[in-house]
């Protein structure tokens, strides 16, 4: 008797379920109309129909697609017609819609569909979305890496799961969330839920799992706290964004060489912009001559917001260029004296525009440098030469003395704001070096647009930094070239390529990968030949994003020197 009530309670709970009733009423009322139909069809302008032509009226009918070959020649026919449109519009769109098929999708897209399966280890989890994230994953996804995302907000889980990645709604400082990611086969642990939750979820982590933990900081004076807390790494994106900008900012006030990677034996690569009213504006790198007048070469360009690698002779230079160039000390010096205008690089006033995390990066460069400078904040900074104001404002911009400047760096919190202050700034002062920072990628453009000479996206140096934090356990010493570039020096001692020619490595058409210089005994080869042998002794400088300099190295052994 019991398995008969058990079978007797399911077969009622079947039976009341939407999911049948609502199909078998929907059925029920075509059949219904098809053989009403049949029964009228002496009001249509079709005899002797058969049951599947009048099952196709109905459906054409009740879904208004009404091809029209069918139709009424009678008052009855077309009472009866419009009684079948009207139902079937109720039925489809007050019933089938949204009873049955958005409940439907609604299941789907909150199933755990997104959820990590029991199996997988050595993944990351990322507790946090946001643009920084999003970079991340990117960067992630395209090195086929695996790793769930825990955020709050149900409409960006969805959107991750939409776009087939594990992601799991929930709050990360609860055990059974992170649990739920796996977290204690996970390899790594990447906390971006802002300075007051990450210390509890770190906290957390760490009492469930030894898998490397790398905090996200608003703030660096938070830094010893999650140390303590568990976290083995924490890095602040915008410290990181902060130098860039600043090191950018530096070469273009001193003639000292700046924001540069040593390669060895006095051999080094730098950014070197082109500025106003300077004798390389408007000329190709052919008649610059820029390897025989000063011996350094150049090997990128970065040029109407695109990254060139190997600028071709013919390739023309204008005021916003930024030239990536290769030499020692010397020679670079001696590029930097034909890129600039002294008298404008030397003199004229340096403006940092907002004084949070950023600008206050900015500035701790400046000191370094011995360079003054003026800011421009709505909060007062004692001791600081300061104009107070918002550098949105035409007047505050003209009182911080924009028009006379020689650098204006934009660090504002609001991408709005950048464009708006870079915008004011050009039309104020046509000559002077803009650096401005864009907190989302698709805002770099728009900045550029604005006037700006430089851009530096938060979100995207943020996401390759921690990408290689991930890759590597620390981030290592790879220049940015762009907002995507990469420069890494690899060995060629036991790899696949040694003994070969750069031709027939064919690296460039396998990974996207460009040698753009080669260091053998100790002299440094720039632009080398596609004929040049690498031996076991070369170092090769290769070009290429994240992800294609992690394939170059996985295809062909490469290992990074260890300079």
């Amino acid at each position: 008797m019991i398995p008969l009530k058990i079978s007797r309670i399911k077969l009622r709970s079947i039976l009341k379920s939407p999911y049948l009733v609502y199909p078998v009423g929907v059925i029920a009322l075509i059949l219904f109309y098809t053989d009403l139909f049949m029964l009228l069809q002496g009001q249509f302008n079709i005899k002797n129909v058969d049951f599947f032509t009048a099952l196709y009226w109905v459906v054409v009918t009740m879904t208004t697609t009404g091809y029209g070959d069918i139709y009424p020649v009678t008052m009855l026919g077309k009472l009866y017609t419009m009684v079948v449109i009207l139902s079937g519009v109720l039925t489809f769109f007050a019933v089938v819609m949204p009873l049955m098929i958005t409940p439907s999708i609604e299941r789907w897209l909150k199933s755990p569909k997104g959820k990590p399966p029991e199996r997988l280890k050595g993944h990351i989890i990322i507790c946090g979305y946001n643009a920084l994230v999003d970079s991340l994953i990117g960067e992630l996804a395209a090195a086929e890496k695996q790793f769930v995302v825990i955020d709050e907000s149900m409409e960006r889980i969805r959107e991750l799961q939409l776009h087939g990645y594990y992601a799991l709604h929930g709050d990360s400082t609860v055990e059974d969330v992170l649990q739920s990611a796996q977290i204690e086969q996970a390899s790594t642990l990447i906390v971006n839920e802002g300075d007051d939750k990450n210390a509890a979820i770190v906290l957390t982590a760490s009492q469930l799992s030894d898998c490397r933990i790398i905090a996200l900081v608003e703030k660096l004076e938070t830094s010893d706290h999650l140390k303590f807390a568990g976290a083995d790494i924490v890095v602040s994106p915008k410290q990181i964004l902060g130098i860039n900008m600043g090191m950018t900012a530096i070469s273009s006030i001193n003639f000292e060489v700046t924001n540069v990677v040593d390669l060895g034996d006095d051999m080094k690569i730098c950014k070197l912009p082109v500025y106003p009213d300077n004798p390389m504006v408007g000329k190709n790198l052919k008649d610059l001559k820029i390897r025989e007048k000063s011996g350094a070469v150049v090997i990128a360009a970065f040029k109407d917001g695109k990254f060139i690698i190997n600028p071709p002779p013919t390739m023309k230079v204008d005021e916003a260029t930024v030239l990536m160039a290769v030499g020692n000390d010397h020679q670079l010096h001696e590029m930097s004296s034909m890129a600039r205008v002294q008298s404008q690089a030397c003199g004229g006033k340096r403006i940092i525009a907002g004084f949070g995390d950023v600008g206050k990066e900015v500035a701790r460069q400046f000191d370094k440098q011995g360079i003054s400078y003026t800011i421009i904040d709505l909060k007062p900074y004692p001791g600081k030469d300061q104009v107070l104001g918002d550098s949105t404002d035409k007047d505050t911009l003209i009182k911080a003395g924009v028009g006379e400047a020689s650098t204006l760096v934009v660090t504002l919190n609001d991408d709005n704001k950048n464009m708006l202050t870079v915008l004011l700034a050009r039309n104020l002062n046509a000559h002077v070096n803009i650096i401005a920072r864009a907190n989302l990628d698709r805002s770099v453009s728009k900045i550029y647009r604005a006037g700006a000479d430089y851009v530096t996206s938060l979100s995207t140096t943020g996401g390759q930094i921690l990408a290689r934090i991930v890759e590597k356990g620390v981030f290592e010493d790879a220049i940015m070239l762009s907002e995507s570039v990469l420069l890494e020096k690899f060995k060629v001692k036991g790899s696949n390529i040694e003994g070969k020619t750069i031709k027939d490595t064919g690296m460039r058409s396998k990974t996207g990968c460009t040698i753009v210089g080669v260091i053998d005994d100790g002299k440094f080869s720039p632009n080398p030949v596609p004929s040049q042998v690498l031996n076991s002794e070369s170092v090769i400088l290769t070009v290429g994003t994240f992800k294609q300099l992690e394939a170059c190295a996985g295809m062909f052994d490469l290992k990074k020197t260890a300079d």
